[in-house]
């Protein structure tokens, strides 16, 4: 239910990756990450690298601009569903960000 089912933010994949790459970064980290400078700064780092990349590739990270749904209007819901036209936006966008990631994750930057 595209960004947080509201569709009026940030694409929701790039919400959780962000939330993803923090975690990866400060594995196994005890305290708050201002105390580990150096994995906090890798975190920032691979979101903005991940957000920059699906900026420049799809032109937005707003949801109602990528996938054309309102979602707070259940007859847009309805139409999205009818018309399976996900399979052309949020399955793309997830294709992206995954092998976005598994590659910051391979190289070493997340």
């Amino acid at each position: 239910m595209g960004a947080i089912a509201m569709g009026q933010t940030t694409c929701g994949l790039l919400i959780g990756s962000g939330a993803a790459i923090g975690l990866r970064c400060g594995n196994g980290n005890k305290g708050v990450p201002e105390e580990h400078a150096p994995d906090r700064e890798r975190a920032i780092a691979g979101v903005a690298r991940l957000y920059r990349a699906f900026l420049k590739e799809f032109g937005s990270t707003d949801c109602r601009k990528l996938c054309g749904c309102d979602y707070t209007d259940p007859e847009d819901i309805e139409r999205r569903k009818r018309s399976e036209d996900w399979k052309e936006t949020c399955d793309v966008f997830l294709e992206f960000v995954m092998t976005r990631c598994n590659a910051m994750a391979r190289d070493g930057k997340i």
